[in-house]
């Protein structure tokens, strides 16, 4: 079973001199620098790249849920050249609570695991501003996804979408979903376009507290959409683990609903 907390074994250090989050900006660091770090490097993501990275989707928070005690926050934040996970504990002390839309200057360890970007060890975090506009995750098809064992800069640890797949149990992909996602467990399933590609999806739940919300939850069937990120690890392909999974409206529902809809305003007319 993959999990973080198992897995991974944190970097434990600490800056030499504490960053203050609304200090000197000497040491600051965009994406794209930092992605050229050696892993256990003491990074400061900040506004280096002209504009603070502001914060895009919440992967993980501490709390209980689906049978597992998250202790680690977890956070995507993107700035002009790219995005990086922030995960693990807040520094001691901290009254800060991430959310979508801040934009904020974070110290820690640069600690990539599954080549997904991240900040480990936090040292020092604060928001600069907040209610900043976060754009739609970017669509991307399996094959960009899996197209090499490397992930590319520009999507890792970025919120992406992957749009009309369908799920399967297999990795062939013969068989539908069905049922519930199980609870307290991880969850291996594939998405399949109608090309016929297909690549993993790993419901993560040991580690991201939005998988283990999934936990006895309907796996949804027929055309979905996906959110989420990708991974990769060993030799396994790149596989993309969803933040949501929402279904796509069948073509003739859109189209009562559009009748439904004109039906609806004749009547409010009618009623003037």
């Amino acid at each position: 079973m993959k999990s973080k907390g198992a897995e991974k074994l944190l970097l434990v250090t600490a800056l030499a001199s504490a960053i203050a989050v609304t200090g000197s900006n000497a040491f600051a660091s965009s994406a794209a620098t930092i992605f050229t770090d050696s892993s256990g490097t003491l990074v400061t993501y900040d506004n280096a790249s002209g504009a603070y990275p502001v914060i895009t989707a919440l992967l993980s928070q501490p709390g209980s849920l689906d049978g597992y005690t998250y202790n680690n926050w977890s956070f995507l934040a993107q700035d002009s050249t790219g995005s990086l996970d922030m995960f693990g504990p807040l520094p001691s002390g901290s009254t800060y609570v991430p959310t979508v839309g801040d934009a904020i200057s974070v110290a820690g360890t640069y600690s990539p695991f599954h080549q997904i970007p991240e900040i480990a060890t936090m040292t020092a975090i604060g928001s600069l501003s907040s209610g900043n506009p976060v754009s739609a995750p970017p669509a991307y098809t399996i094959p960009q996804l899996t197209a090499s064992m490397t992930i590319p800069q520009s999507i890792a640890g970025t919120l992406l979408a992957l749009n009309n797949v369908s799920l399967y149990t297999d990795s062939a992909a013969t068989i539908p979903v069905s049922g519930n996602f199980g609870t307290h467990v991880n969850t291996t399933l594939y998405a399949k376009d109608g090309s016929g590609n297909i690549m993993e999806v790993f419901v993560w739940a040991s580690s991201y507290s939005v998988c283990g919300a999934m936990g006895g939850t309907p796996i949804p069937t027929g055309s979905v959409d996906l959110v989420g990120f990708v991974s990769q690890s060993g030799s396994f392909p790149v596989e993309i683990t969803p933040m949501s999974i929402t279904p796509v409206p069948e073509p003739g529902m859109l189209a009562f609903g559009g009748i439904g809809g004109l039906l609806l305003t004749l009547v409010l007319r009618r009623r003037v």
